[in-house]
């Protein structure tokens, strides 16, 4: 429980330190917005989103609480499963402990498990389906207690798929566990896992329902996004970049250190493939390697032809803590282990540090920490110019930005929380386009404030928006900062009388 104390603790602390970032103000909108899916993920993270706000309001902790309870039930799922899976006794409480020292300690864990993202939901949802197909393994054939575990995992698995989509890859690599492995074959001829699929499927099916009568825009998004070919680096230098940040969120030291262990589990699962039996620890063990290698395999494939973002193949370390936190090889709680903690504590420390306050050598525009600073200042500055006499006589005033993260983050800053359009004209598309825009509330005679790029691009953008109305004027140009570090600059621009807004616009 100390663990779990000290985590939670850490994970509140550096919440505090660090404003909404503006993926996070943009599921804070669709929390607003509730439906069975939006553009770019399921609705996981606005419903946990959600949850929070009712209990603590539209701020900064409500956004933020709900992450933080699923934190708290990942990190007892990973413990209850180390506990079993040593096998209970003090050998199990040994691994119990470990499981809670790495989730606590492990930087895509503590500082991932921070952010509204979701990430947060598909960790937790993860780690409580694994929970219950490691004891759904470790029951007999065709039990009630199998029966009853199976369901379990469905549950888990069914929240996992309507978190993120890349949560099909938890099933498949049970699939595959089961297909290579004679004693996990067995498993399908007994009622369970088919049950457990009934159950994630249906938890899943509003997903479906709501891409099939929104054209399947979530899909085809993510199939987009996630295959089409990048013109950034080559495969071997974009394949460096994938292991290099896994490396990076797991720690150097505890990264080998699970590989390890991963390692292990199947080469050992296999050699003993044809003396096993489907409860067996071993057997067990086999099944969440493979579970681990299968995500990792898959965007191995995925960075031949793309970028891949670090946090992607985030689901390789639920099944990879738990066989670190039960191996019993002398390396896995020697030494190595204790410098692995030692060194991700001090990782984590910097970063705290740096939310706290800037001190590592990078530039205020490629901190990830510093894009979440200045919007308040952005706030201020578009309430002044909602006021600015150049609207008066206006019939509405209404705001809005060209970007999503800042249309979200207008939203979340501004006193009253109001509705902020998104323009999206040199942007991708997104949820925005997918709800009523500006073309649906405007109306002749209202007044529009927008944040546009503060260059030549965004000045031009402008252009195109002041010919919907009758006369423009250029507003403050506002520097957003972390300290005395400039990290983008944002130029508002005022618009009065409106006379024809167009339903869309074609984007440069």
């Amino acid at each position: 429980m100390a663990w779990i104390l000290a985590a939670a603790v850490l994970r509140t602390g550096l919440s505090g330190l660090v404003p909404l970032l503006p993926d996070e103000t943009y599921y804070w909108e669709w929390s607003r917005q509730l439906a069975a899916g939006y553009f770019d993920h399921p609705p996981g993270i606005a419903l946990l989103i959600a949850g929070g706000t009712a209990l603590l309001g539209d701020t900064h902790a409500g956004v933020r609480a709900g992450p933080g309870m699923a934190a708290v039930l990942m990190h007892l799922a990973a413990v209850a499963c180390a506990w079993q899976l040593g096998g209970r006794g003090a050998a199990g409480q040994r691994a119990a402990t470990r499981a809670a020292a790495l989730v606590t300690l492990l930087p895509i864990a503590t500082l991932g498990l921070v952010l509204a993202t979701p990430d947060a939901v598909l960790f937790a949802a993860t780690m409580f389906a694994l929970f219950g197909v490691e004891r759904a393994l470790a029951a007999p054939l065709r039990s009630r207690q199998s029966l009853a575990w199976w369901t379990v995992a469905g549950l888990g698995l069914g929240a996992a798929f309507v978190a993120k989509y890349t949560a099909v890859l938890l099933p498949m690599g049970l699939v595959v566990a089961c297909l290579l492995h004679p004693a996990l074959r067995r498993r399908f001829a007994e009622p369970g896992p088919w049950i457990a699929s009934v159950v994630a499927l249906a938890l899943f099916a509003p997903v479906v329902a709501w891409n099939a009568s929104n054209d399947w825009a979530s899909f085809r998004f993510q199939l987009g996004h996630g295959f089409t070919p990048s013109a950034r680096g080559n495969p071997l230098s974009r394949e460096l970049e994938m292991v290099g940040g896994q490396i990076g969120l797991a720690s150097p030291i505890l990264f080998l250190l699970m590989a390890a262990a991963v390692w292990l589990a199947m080469r050992d699962g296999w050699r003993m493939r044809r003396d096993l039996d489907p409860t067996d620890v071993m057997t067990r063990r086999f099944a969440l390697a493979v579970i681990a290698v299968v995500p990792l395999a898959f965007f191995a494939v995925s960075a031949w032809r793309r970028s891949v973002e670090a946090n992607w193949p985030a689901m390789i370390y639920p099944g990879a803590m738990m066989l670190l936190a039960t191996a019993e090889q002398p390396w896995s709680h020697g030494r190595w282990w204790r410098r692995g903690q030692v060194l991700a504590a001090a990782l984590i420390v910097v970063v705290v540090w740096q939310a706290a306050t800037p001190m590592l050598p990078v530039p205020p525009r490629k901190d990830p920490i510093a894009r979440a600073h200045g919007w308040d200042v952005l706030a201020r500055a578009v309430q002044q110019s909602r006021q600015d006499e150049f609207l008066a006589g206006t019939a509405g005033r209404w705001v809005a930005a060209d970007r999503y993260q800042d249309a979200s983050e207008l939203a979340f800053h501004l006193p009253d929380q109001p509705r902020v359009f998104a323009l999206n004209l040199g942007g991708r598309t997104n949820q925005y386009d997918l709800w009523p825009n500006a073309a649906d509330a405007i109306r002749p005679g209202d007044g529009l404030v927008v944040a546009f790029d503060a260059d030549a691009k965004g000045d031009s953008l402008a252009g195109v928006v002041g010919r919907w109305f009758a006369a423009t004027k250029q507003g403050a140009t506002v520097p957003l900062r972390r300290g005395d570090g400039v990290v983008t600059t944002r130029r508002l621009w005022l618009f009065r009388t409106a006379q024809f807004v167009p339903p869309r616009v074609t984007k440069r």
